[in-house]
């Protein structure tokens, strides 16, 4: 039976509210607005100041009117629940990322656009709850793995989410419904070739890194790195180039 009727999804609209909608399917739930997270962002705003790391009426890295909001604001928002997003390529996530499925989720941003793929109960159970699509799809265990290293090509930071996240009904279901006969197919159709994005974008390693394993770094870096990277939401020149990734992944991975 399709556990996707039982998952609950929030679709894009002309907004730029991806990290809300990404934190709010990760959980399942409405459970963060905007202004929750702009709130988190003032308050990063004036503990920046506290400590020198910003000017007073200098212009926020944590969110704007866009909204766009940094990995930063995603954190602090997640440990309320108690979770931690720990960078996929960090020393601490060396074992891990032996047996990606065996993780919980997974929120993964480029830029201004954040992203989740979780887990409903069981291993086989991974899901693509990318808000620029029309509906959840369904990923399997082989292609979580194809997915991961694609979207890492096109230059994603990835973000292993740690801790026990609440129970939905779509986790209930999925212990309760038989595995999917789709396997290795999406929506029904054959895997397509995954090969490497063509155009630019911003990167937390070199290309030639990513043709093979990439070396693990301490999460600081890793992480300062991310937020280097998310910081660069604000340029307008990198529409376009978000505009061609989203079309040409959203091809590859079930999307319309």
């Amino acid at each position: 039976m399709d556990l996707v009727p039982f998952i609950y999804f929030e679709k894009q609209q002309q907004d730029n509210l991806c990290a809300q909608h990404a934190l709010n399917v990760l959980l399942q739930g409405n459970y963060f607005t905007a202004v929750d997270l702009a709130e988190i962002g003032q308050n990063l705003d004036k503990q920046e100041q506290l400590v020198g790391g910003r000017k007073s009426g200098s212009e926020s890295q944590n969110y704007d009117d866009s909204g766009y909001f940094s990995i930063q604001v995603l954190q602090k928002a997640l440990e309320i629940w108690n979770l931690e997003l720990v960078p996929w390529r960090s020393k601490e996530m060396d074992e891990a990322r032996k047996t990606p499925t065996q993780q919980t989720a997974y929120i993964c941003n480029l830029r201004n656009h954040w992203f989740t793929l979780r887990k409903f109960s069981e291993t086989y159970r991974w899901y693509n709850l990318d808000s620029t699509q029309p509906a959840p799809t369904y990923l399997g265990e082989d292609y979580l793995a194809l997915m991961l290293h694609q979207i890492e090509c096109e230059g994603y930071s990835i973000f292993a989410v740690n801790g026990a996240l609440p129970q939905s009904e779509g986790d209930r279901k999925a212990k309760a419904f038989l595995k999917p006969q789709g396997e290795g197919k999406v929506e029904g159709k054959p895997l397509p070739d995954v090969i490497p994005f063509s155009g630019q974008g911003y990167s937390l390693a070199s290309s030639s890194s990513l043709a093979t394993e990439q070396p693990a770094e301490d999460e600081e870096t890793v992480l300062a790195r991310a937020i280097q990277a998310s910081m660069e939401s604000n340029k307008p020149s990198v529409k376009d180039d978000m505009d061609e990734i989203r079309r040409r992944r959203l091809a590859r991975f079930g999307g319309q």
